[in-house]
């Protein structure tokens, strides 16, 4: 078909994008913006998005002024409108830095409603080439929540205790290990302090938090640590106005790409790997000043 034809029929019929022709004004923004989906040809936009060139950002959609574009791949009931920043700069800084890690939550269940907010929220946060592969596991069954705990201290007491006769015999045949000193005794330190945890019937790990995240993503995409980072913070950030705290747990991200038990139990997708952990609920401690923090090293250019 050629592009007059396209153009003739109003909506092109060979796109996942169609340009409603009656409402487009011909500014030509949506050509700027993504030039791989979009040309003009002979005084007229024509779109040729397909899975071969479009990422499904929906930037066109957002940014066509005169609301003449649809995309078939994209719910169009979900593109509300824009307003913009409505709070003050420093209002925003202060909430960034009024953030702490929360480790001691009130003995209460978040309500299902604001779960479900939390988890939604995550699929606005950006992703590398805005592949949208981010997925996350919401534990809150309390028992669930000590397996996992469990199995995670399991493990740095195993790791721990090898890296003791390491740094107890370094000539002997697992001596010879590639493992930094350094990482040793930093094993060596976790299992005496989880080990002490354990004993004396705290949970060192997950804190009896009401809600766990588990923030999963494919390994062959282009940046899934970096996609669940973001998505978690971008939830922990919104859960702040929720009156909900969290904080990041790195050990069961870290016990889970290593310990065999952990990851069966997590029952992750084939080649999934978790990056990114948060515990919340609502807080029992509360904070009365934000706090020092050492200055950024910054090189201009």
């Amino acid at each position: 078909m050629t592009v007059d034809a396209q153009i003739k029929g109003g909506l092109s019929k060979m796109s996942w994008v169609s340009i409603d022709k009656e409402k487009c004004t011909e500014c030509g923004i949506c050509a700027v913006r993504c030039p791989l989906c979009f040309v003009q040809q002979n005084g007229a936009t024509v779109a040729f998005a397909s899975e071969n060139n479009c990422s499904l950002c929906g930037h066109c959609v957002a940014l066509c002024p005169g609301e003449a574009i649809v995309h078939r791949k994209m719910n169009m009931s979900n593109f509300p409108e824009g307003g913009g920043a409505t709070f003050e700069t420093e209002t925003f800084i202060r909430f960034i830095r009024e953030r702490r890690s929360h480790r001691h939550f009130k003995d209460k269940a978040i309500p299902g409603g604001v779960l479900e907010q939390l988890v939604d929220v995550c699929r606005y946060a950006p992703t590398g080439g805005n592949e949208q592969t981010v997925e996350v596991i919401v534990v809150l069954d309390p028992k669930r929540r000590q397996t996992l705990s469990d199995l995670t201290v399991d493990f740095f007491i195993e790791m721990g205790g090898a890296a003791e006769k390491i740094l107890e015999d370094p000539s002997s045949e697992a001596g010879e290990t590639m493992i930094a000193p350094e990482s040793l005794q930093i094993l060596a330190h976790y299992k005496n302090r989880l080990s002490m945890a354990r004993a004396a019937g705290y949970d060192p790990i997950l804190y009896k938090a009401p809600a766990v995240f588990i923030f999963h993503s494919p390994t062959y995409t282009r940046t899934p640590k970096d996609n669940c980072v973001i998505a978690s913070t971008t939830m922990a950030l919104t859960a702040r106005t929720m009156g909900l705290e969290s904080t990041y747990i790195g050990l069961l991200e870290m016990a889970s790409k290593a310990y065999q038990p952990l990851a069966e139990e997590l029952k992750l997708p084939p080649r999934h790997e978790v990056y990114s952990v948060v515990i919340m609920g609502y807080p029992r401690l509360k904070f009365l000043k934000a706090v020092d923090r050492k200055s950024l090293k910054v090189r201009w250019e």
